[in-house]
């Protein structure tokens, strides 16, 4: 049975490169990142533990304006990893119009990194 973390979330969003990056606030020490599709990062701490993730061109990906980045309500992230794969599922909740919108993304990747197997939630 993998094993449940859980952590809490702080983000920035850089509207001139349309990027955001979610980490999570404990401390932690970096090791390496894995490019999980074009455009999307996630970083691991030496312990294994994805730590980071970096999103570029984010507006485009969510089909959402710019400016909705700056007006996140909320950002929750699951990640699954057993030994041959990493799952990542977003929801980014954004204000759009005085109106809260759902804005959820998913992607898998190959484990040929080899971290261990996990289930990490996080939340800000």
């Amino acid at each position: 049975m993998n094993q449940v973390k859980k952590f809490d979330l702080e983000y920035s969003y850089d509207s001139e490169v349309d990027s955001i990056h979610i980490r999570i606030t404990d401390k932690y020490e970096y090791k390496e990142s894995l490019e999980l599709e074009d455009g999307i990062i996630l970083d691991f701490s030496t312990e294994g533990i994805p730590v980071s993730l970096e999103i570029l061109d984010i507006s485009d990906l969510f089909s959402v304006d710019k400016e909705c980045f700056e007006n996140i309500e909320n950002i929750n992230i699951s990640i699954d990893i057993t030994n041959f794969r990493i799952s990542l599922n977003l929801l980014i909740e954004v204000l759009i119009k005085n109106e809260i919108v759902n804005r959820p993304f998913s992607t898998i990747a190959k484990n040929d990194i080899n971290i261990p197997e996990m289930n990490v939630i996080c939340s800000c």
